[in-house]
């Protein structure tokens, strides 16, 4: 890589990543890749006539201003290689193709020797559309040759694009063409030739001294035997490093982990692409590695170095570039392929939504959501504010809107999601749907250049989530759901304990002894306004953790049912394997979970409803998506239990939830007749009316930081699709096998016998207005 850079200083602040910034990249850079369009074929034979952005390259020139002196201004000699990293290929560590691009002369003062420079910077490099199958020529004449790019152009005023089979039949002459390809085989003609998989993209200097011309496993012109396809990566001794302008890698290997790149061979998991770029290798440090997408990659912006740009030695660091460095696209957006753009921090900020067919929000009945609209800033580094503003439902009985808050976004392609209030109510049919018009408006922040396309509109689906019933095994019918919402408690602003300061706090303070009742005995502690929630040693006393050793793995029975044959048989587990890896002993005789000896709490008419806004866990256990009407909802919803977990860490560190990922057992205590449980039965919960036993994934919510999380817990269904009038017994079983779920304490929040509160809360507000909206306020009466 080139390690010359001009540093910047930017009119917002770059927050979250560590990277130089550059006045303009020095060197040639990949800055997109789009690899796998939708449809029955992917390559340009047989293509889906309604795919616009077939299957491309995108390399952006820097002005000869900013160009490294190191490189020939007016001789620019472009190679783009793709090596093999797929394990099970028999071609492991051989270059896939090789691309020579016609020779770019930036300095045309003193004559043209190349092609000049597009205006925006951009070489695309993709495909001419084919006749025949097998093929037999290139569609149209030399002279009108059409870019399976953007729907098919003749003409690119703005940025050059490059045939990639230019060359074959008869040509073409309206569009420049490589100097050289290794070969196209008749599969690349179908299955196109940017394929998903296990690879290497490498953007080489070919007049540096370390450039070697190597070939296409397959050419023709070298088998048999292939005697000059090896790259030899590892030890950079046949490709050389010097010629390397820029890299990365797809890897679609499940046991891939982006955070543990390079890797050291052996790992025993035959892991892509880990002897081709291992540590210590020659091109490791220097070719991030990406988690391999559907349909492809891009840089966030052309200037945004990355740390192989910089001039620190040693400072090559694949994971930060990874993780900080590139986004993936989307054919429906919002970031969408965009041949031929290719953005710089210093761009005017740009909206874009993303398809109609995307914008589909479940909310649970019940319940006043906010789905967010699928949105980014696909410009630059400047800041912008947000609001979506709904029209009225197509059907306003089913689904009553109202406008979201606005949203501000500070930073170059980062999504935005503007959010509606939509209410519906408790007895609507599970399924329902309606449509609303959306429009959606962004403004400039201070003085920031005007907000590009500022104004548009999206058509939203509001769908009723309101099930009776989960899914066993062969996806039928099974038990009855429940409905889990996770709530994130910021630190307090004063003092030291914000689970005082809560909903739940106060009622649990009203009612504890009577309808409320606290497992663990830490309720008091909890209580204390002066309880320091963030002190690590006294969290540690308090927590109760999935346990650590195999010997005090738990497999409790009622005399019906015993929790290890309950697990095993889930329809979670018999689908996904996720109780699987670790959550049971060697045996399969004891499952990791924790066992809660709660007094018996009845499953429906729960008084107790939190003001703040919770998120709803939806069918699969997730949480928290701002894309999903499930989140910042507010609920009229009376929750059963709740759960009140510590994110703090031994070190005083936080905890993102990412681990904490749990299944939830009840045990049935008292049945209606007729009932289709029975007393001692476990039942593993479904989420939302997905599988049985789905797990709940309580990655870290807004207020976003929380040092503790409130995990609510509502049983109604039980009761009315079941019969079952109380449970007894409360079970977690770690659901990932490294569960870090640290419990502080279970509350019952119905306790069966005692007498229902007169007043659950002084005032209830259900509605928009706790998102910052207006036109839905209603106040509600407690339940009796």
């Amino acid at each position: 890589m080139r390690n010359r850079l001009r540093l910047v200083a930017l009119g917002v602040a770059w927050t979250v990543l560590a990277f130089p910034v550059l006045a303009a990249p020095d060197h040639p850079v990949i800055t997109e890749v789009y690899t796998d369009p939708p449809g029955l074929n992917d390559g340009p034979l047989g293509r889906d006539l309604t795919n616009v952005h077939q299957e491309y390259i995108e390399i952006y020139l820097p002005t000869l201003a900013d160009l490294d002196p190191g490189l020939a201004k007016d001789s620019l000699d472009l190679t783009l290689y793709e090596v093999e990293g797929d394990t099970s290929s028999p071609e492991l560590g051989l270059v896939n193709y090789r691309i020579d691009l016609p020779t770019f002369d930036l300095d045309p003062s003193n004559g043209l020797t190349g092609l000049p420079r597009p205006p925006n910077g951009s070489v695309v490099l993709g495909w001419v559309d084919y006749v025949g199958n097998p093929p037999t020529g290139l569609v149209g004449t030399p002279a009108t040759r059409v870019a399976l790019i953007d729907g098919g152009v003749t003409s690119t005023p703005d940025f050059t694009f490059i045939a990639i089979n230019g060359n074959e039949f008869s040509g073409t002459t309206n569009f420049p063409t490589p100097s050289a390809i290794s070969v196209i085989s008749a599969g690349e003609r179908s299955a196109g030739l940017f394929e998903n998989g296990s690879s290497a993209f490498l953007l080489v200097d070919r007049d540096d001294p370390g450039y070697v011309q190597l070939w296409d496993a397959a050419d023709p012109c070298c088998v048999p035997p292939v005697t000059n396809a090896d790259s030899n990566l590892p030890a950079g001794s046949v490709l050389g490093t010097s010629s390397l302008l820029d890299a990365f890698a797809s890897n679609d290997d499940p046991d891939f982990d982006v955070l543990k790149q390079p890797y050291s061979p052996p790992t025993g998991n035959n892991i892509d692409l880990e002897t081709e770029l291992p540590a210590g290798g020659a091109f490791s440090n220097r070719v991030p590695q990406l988690k391999e997408v559907d349909q492809g990659y891009a840089l966030l912006l052309a200037d945004i170095g990355k740390t192989t740009d910089d001039a620190l030695p040693g400072n090559d660091n694949p994971v930060a570039d990874a993780l900080g460095a590139y986004r993936t696209t989307a054919t429906l957006g919002p970031f969408v392929p965009t041949p031929g753009f290719a953005p710089l921090s210093t761009d005017a900020a740009q909206l874009s939504l993303a398809d109609d067919s995307l914008q589909v929000f479940q909310v649970l009945a019940g319940t006043t959501g906010g789905p967010g609209m699928l949105g980014a800033n696909i410009g630059g580094s400047f800041g912008m504010r947000v609001v979506a503003v709904p029209r009225t439902p197509a059907n306003p009985s089913l689904v009553s809107v109202a406008a979201g808050p606005a949203l501000y976004s500070s930073m170059a392609q980062e999504a935005v999601f503007p959010v509606v209030a939509a209410r519906v109510e408790a007895g609507e049919i599970n399924g329902a749907s309606t449509t609303v018009v959306v429009d959606v408006s962004a403004t400039r922040l201070f003085s920031d250049p005007p907000v590009v396309d500022p104004l548009q509109t999206v058509t939203a689906t509001i769908q009723v989530l309101n099930p009776t019933s989960g899914l066993d095994a062969g996806l039928n019918p099974f038990q009855a759901p429940a409905f889990v919402a996770v709530q994130g408690l910021a630190p307090p602003l004063s003092g030291t304990n914000e689970f005082v300061q809560s909903t739940l706090g106060g009622f649990v303070a009203t009612h504890l002894g009577g309808v409320v009742r606290d497992d663990r005995g830490n309720a008091a502690t909890l209580l204390n306004p002066l309880t320091d929630l963030g002190d690590p040693v006294l969290i540690d006393t308090l927590e109760q953790g999935m346990p650590d050793s195999q010997a005090f793995y738990i497999n409790p029975s009622s005399g019906v049912d015993n929790l290890v044959s309950t697990v095993v048989s889930s329809a979670e587990r018999v689908l996904h394997t996720t109780y699987d890896t670790g959550t049971f002993n060697a045996s399969f005789t004891a499952v990791r979970a924790i066992e809660l000896g709660i007094p018996d709490v009845r499953t429906s008419g729960g008084v107790f409803t939190p003001i703040e806004p919770v998120h709803f866990a939806d069918a699969a256990g997730g949480v928290g998506n701002p894309a999903s009407g499930l989140s910042n909802a507010v609920s009229e919803r009376g929750f059963e239990l709740a759960l009140v977990d510590s994110n703090v860490l031994a070190l005083g560190g936080l905890e993102t939830g990412e681990s904490d990922d749990f299944g939830i057992v009840v045990e049935i205590g008292l049945v209606r007749a007729g009932a289709s449980v029975v007393p001692g039965e476990f039942v593993f919960l479904n989420l939302s009316g997905g599988l049985q036993g789905a797990d709940v994934d309580t990655l870290d919510v807004p207020p976003h930081g929380n040092r503790t999380t409130i995990i609510y817990i509502d049983l109604d269904p039980l009761d009315t699709t079941l019969g079952a009038l109380t449970v007894s017994r409360l079970f977690l079983v770690d659901a990932g096998g490294s569960g870090s779920l640290n419990l502080i304490e279970a509350f019952v929040l119905n306790a069966d016998g005692a007498p229902a509160p007169a007043v659950a809360w002084p005032v209830w507000l259900i509605g928009a207005v706790l998102m910052g909206t207006t036109g839905i306020l209603r106040l509600r009466a407690p339940r009796p």
